[in-house]
Parts: C-alpha cells; structure tokens; sequence
C-alpha cells in the first residue's frame, strides 16, 4: 500500500471513528439517565473483555474501542456544562497525554509495540489492516476525549458543522504530524481547535450584545 493511500485510509478511519462515537453517545442521549448510566456500563464492561481475550479480527477490535469510547463518552460528558468546562477537560486531558506520550504509558506501548514484545497497543486503538497485520490509527482516549468534548459541545447549543468540523482538523492535524514524524499526541491538537471554537463563540455572542447596549 503507498504512503498516500495509507495516509488517506487512516484519515478516514480517524473520523469515521469520531463520528460513530459522537453519533452513538448523542442517540443514547435521548434515553432516560438511569437507563443511560447501565448503557455506558454495558459498553465498558463488553470493551474490557476484549482487553481481557484480545480477539484477533481487526473488525472485532475496532467495534470493541468503539464500543469502550461511547461508553466513556456516557459516564462523564454531562459533567461537561459549560463550554468553559470543556475546554478546561481538554486542557487538562492534553497536558496528560502528551506527559503519556513523551515518557509515560503511551510512550511505553508504542515501544513494546514496536518491538514486538506486546499487543495491547492494538487493543486501546482503532486499527486497519495492511498487508495482513492490524496497524494502531487513532487511540481510544483521542475518541473518548474528543467525542465527550464534541457531544457536550452539541448539547450546550454550538453549531453541529463546527463542532465536527474543528475536533476533526484537530485529529487529522494530529494524524498528519504523527505521520510526518512516528506518532504523536492528539490531544494537544485537538485541545487547540476546541480552544479556537469556543472562543470565537464567545466573541460572536459578545458583538451583538455590546452593539445592543450602544
């Protein structure tokens, strides 16, 4: 498979993934929030059985992430009630993905991976599969953290098109760099976008106001 292809298929997997798990979490949130609490259980409980056998079909792995992602995205999106908050979550997730990245659990999974002394990396991502083996694309928390980000934004009123449109430049920038460079935190990047769209929101909704006062 050439580079280009790759790098066109992995950009797709990368927001297919973000739309399906943003998709689920927001059908889910028509369900009452009892009913919703046993779903996310539900959902993580079937992704850690796949952690615990580690099935080998490629498409069994990424329905199992999926899987794990929305169930994330159910337990702690409603904690999300502001756009402040939302990008202070972010904030926060970003600075512990990079630590994670640069030394930390990520960064020790990538290496095992790499080296062939474990798979578990393949079980935390949504995957592809090239030439017979299944390639790590886009890691669970980048689709939980973006999709809890992402539903709540949906939720507090922000328009659809730039809600989606921003949390997936920042993954496929994050896709691109890591691409360019053997990987790479996507959190950062993603935390960046969110960052520039709640703040344009909020200086859209300050013109008006302040043109109504004079």
């Amino acid at each position: 498979m050439s580079r280009s292809l790759f790098s066109v298929l992995a950009a797709v997997v990368t927001v297919g993934g973000l739309a399906a798990v943003v998709w689920a979490s927001r059908l889910a949130g028509a369900i009452s929030p009892s009913r919703r609490r046993l779903l996310a259980v539900a959902l993580l409980l079937a992704y850690g059985a796949a952690l615990f056998l580690r099935p080998s079909p490629w498409p069994v792995i990424d329905l199992a992430v999926l899987a794990g992602a929305v169930g994330g995205v159910l337990l702690i999106e409603g904690g999300l009630q502001t756009p402040a908050s939302v990008a202070v979550f972010l904030a926060v997730a970003a600075v512990v993905d990079l630590l994670s990245f640069s030394g930390g659990f990520t960064h020790i999974l990538i290496q095992r991976h790499a080296a062939g002394s474990g798979n578990l990396l393949l079980y935390l991502c949504l995957v592809m599969p090239v030439h017979g083996h299944a390639i790590p694309i886009v890691g669970i928390g980048d689709l939980f953290v973006g999709g809890a980000a992402a539903t709540a934004l949906l939720r507090l009123g922000l328009r659809p098109a730039a809600v989606m449109g921003m949390i997936a430049v920042g993954l496929l920038s994050a896709l691109a760099y890591g691409l360019w460079r053997g990987g790479a935190p996507a959190l950062p990047f993603i935390a960046v976008a969110v960052f520039f769209l709640v703040w344009r929101t909020r200086a859209g909704r300050a013109r008006p106001l302040r043109a109504a006062r004079g």
